[in-house]
Parts: C-alpha cells; sequence; structure tokens
C-alpha cells in the first residue's frame, strides 16, 4: 500500500507539472487567437462594482500598470490576488461577502484576462518581484494600515512571499490553493519515477482551454470564465510566470515570517491519482518553515484549485473565522 501510494503521489505532482506548463506553452502557441466573445455567460461574468485604479510599478515605465486595481467597500483594507491568467472575476462572491465590513481592493495582474502585459524593462527582477514590489509601493501610496493580503494560486505565493519578505507591511496572508516551491515537488516527483521505473499518466498536448477548466474546478459555471480569463492573457507573461514559479523556492525564508497566515488547501488536486491525505502532506511538508503558532491550514476535501468555485461557503468562514483571529474583523 505504501509502494501504490508513492506511485500516485508521484503521478500526481507529473499531472499538475504537465497542467500547469500546458497553460502556458498553449497560450504562447494560440497568441494569435481571438478572444472569446462573451455569447456564454455564468455566474462570474459582471465584475464587482468598484472605483478602478491602474497602478505602476515602475517610474520609468509609467505608462504601463503593475496591476489593475477594483476598490470597493470601507473598513479595514483587504488585497485580493487572483491567479496566473486569471481576472479579478474569480474574486466576485468573495468581494460580495466581504465589502460591507471591509475596503477591499481587487488586482488583476498585468498580462492577465486582457490587461496591458509589462514590458520587458519593468520586470529586470522577474515579473513576480516586480508584482510583490508594486504591491508594496501601492500599500504605502495608498497609506493602507496592515491590509491582509488574500491570493489565489500565484497570489498564493505572492500573500507568502509578502508575508516572509515584508511583515511590516501587512497584517497577515491567506494563501488560497498556493504553493511556496513548485518546481521543487516537480523536481522530486520525477525523480523519484526514475527511480521506480513508472512512467508518467498520459498526457494530452492539445490546447483546451474548457478542458483545462475542467481540470481544475468542479463547479460548472465557472469554467467558461477561467477559460476566458486564460485565452485573453498574454502569452508570452503566462509562459515567464509559469517559468518564475517553477524555479522559486520560497521554503526558506519562510522563517522570517512574522504575521498569521492561513493556507486553504485542495484536496481533490490530485485526484484520481493521489489520495487527499497525500496531497495534504504535500501542503504540510512545503509550508513547515512558518512558525508554528502563525501557521494556520485548513482543507477543503470535495474542492479542486479553484476552492472560490467549489467550496465558497466554506472558504468564506474559513477567512471570516481568521480575519476575526487576527482582529481585522469588525
Amino acid at each position: 500500500m505504501k509502494n501504490n501510494a508513492l506511485v500516485l503521489s508521484r503521478r500526481h505532482a507529473i499531472a499538475l507539472r504537465n497542467v500547469a506548463f500546458s497553460i502556458s506553452l498553449s497560450l504562447a502557441a494560440t497568441s494569435a487567437l481571438a478572444t472569446p466573445t462573451n455569447a456564454s455567460t455564468n455566474a462570474l461574468t459582471n465584475a464587482p462594482q468598484a472605483n478602478q485604479v491602474n497602478v505602476s510599478g515602475d517610474a520609468t515605465t509609467a505608462a504601463v500598470a503593475a496591476f489593475k486595481v477594483e476598490v470597493s467597500g470601507n473598513g479595514p483594507a483587504l488585497i485580493l490576488i487572483p491567479g496566473l491568467a486569471s481576472s479579478s472575476a474569480v474574486w466576485k462572491e468573495t468581494v460580495a461577502a466581504l465589502q460591507d465590513r471591509y475596503q477591499v481592493h481587487v488586482l488583476t495582474l498585468a498580462g492577465f484576462a486582457g490587461t496591458k502585459a509589462l514590458p520587458n524593462s519593468a520586470m529586470s527582477k522577474g515579473f513576480i518581484a516586480a508584482q510583490e514590489q508594486a504591491i508594496v509601493d501601492y500599500i504605502a501610496k495608498q497609506q493602507l494600515h496592515k491590509p491582509v493580503v488574500i491570493g489565489h494560486s500565484l497570489g498564493g505565493f505572492l500573500a507568502l512571499s509578502l508575508a516572509a519578505n515584508h511583515s511590516d507591511k501587512i497584517g497577515a496572508a491567506i494563501n488560497v490553493d498556493g504553493l511556496p516551491a513548485l518546481g521543487a515537488m516537480f523536481a522530486e516527483a520525477q525523480a523519484n519515477m526514475q527511480k521506480s521505473g513508472n512512467p508518467p499518466p498520459p498526457q494530452n498536448t492539445g490546447f483546451d482551454p474548457m478542458a483545462m477548466a475542467k481540470n481544475m474546478a468542479n463547479n460548472t459555471e465557472w469554467h467558461t470564465q477561467i477559460a476566458k480569463d486564460m485565452m485573453s492573457s498574454d502569452p508570452m507573461t503566462s509562459g515567464r510566470t509559469m517559468s518564475e514559479l517553477a524555479s522559486k523556492d520560497l521554503r526558506p525564508a519562510l522563517s522570517k515570517v512574522r504575521v498569521p497566515v492561513l493556507t486553504l488547501g485542495a484536496l481533490q488536486n490530485g485526484a484520481p491519482y493521489t489520495p487527499a491525505e497525500q496531497v495534504q502532506a504535500t501542503y504540510e511538508k512545503q509550508l513547515a518553515n512558518i512558525p508554528k503558532n502563525l501557521n494556520h491550514m485548513a482543507f477543503a476535501k470535495d474542492s479542486k484549485h479553484f476552492i472560490m468555485a467549489d467550496a465558497p461557503a466554506w472558504m468564506q468562514q474559513q477567512i471570516n473565522e481568521f480575519l476575526k483571529l487576527v482582529g481585522s474583523g469588525k
């Protein structure tokens, strides 16, 4: 049984790698395709009613914003960051549940979901580093007092990085299904697979954004929006960012975290290759360097990657309880 679990875990890691890289590579291969129309509608189509501003990450490239921001509500500040090739629309239900008690700042990162891509001159240290610095600058410029940062996937990585590198600037971080070291997980799985001689599961090399969306969310009402965001994202930005995520290892820096961190993990990410307990073990292992008194975790047992799609009520309950715990609730 132990050997079978290891095989499944390896297949899960390889499957995740294939999905992640297929997104970036297929976006690059289809950059000439037209953006999908709005003929198909779902629960996420309309963005929250908000004031919109564009935020530049570098004075020398002020013509291009590091991210677009939609601000709504009143109260303690929250910053919501979507994931790779996603828009602010993924936070619509979350914003609706929070904006009566909080001032919610919802980002769409440059190059994703139709926003203008950053030029190379604005990313001398990389896309992720540029976004992290732009968020720090935004907090200072807007005079936000210790905002709680909530991020999904890539946004979760950014929330963890802000908690590790800028604990003096934020009040807490909520990481929704992000990992600090994707590349390390992939490399470990590849090495184990080579030792065992087990072949990876078959992979689909074609570009099918709807199939990708179905792999990342059970909720069918979300599939159109997820696919649309992918198709309208800049292929070079998506590919570069995925490459950066695969090469970064935030685990050592997590020991520097000085603010509470909540990680919400999706236990169906590995289905059908990996049992839920193996998926949970991956989160716990990768986030173990966060000081124990600051490290909080909860797991959505029936959710895929987009927890806000598959378990919105559960996710909102976890967020509310954590915000009260860290003193950000009214």
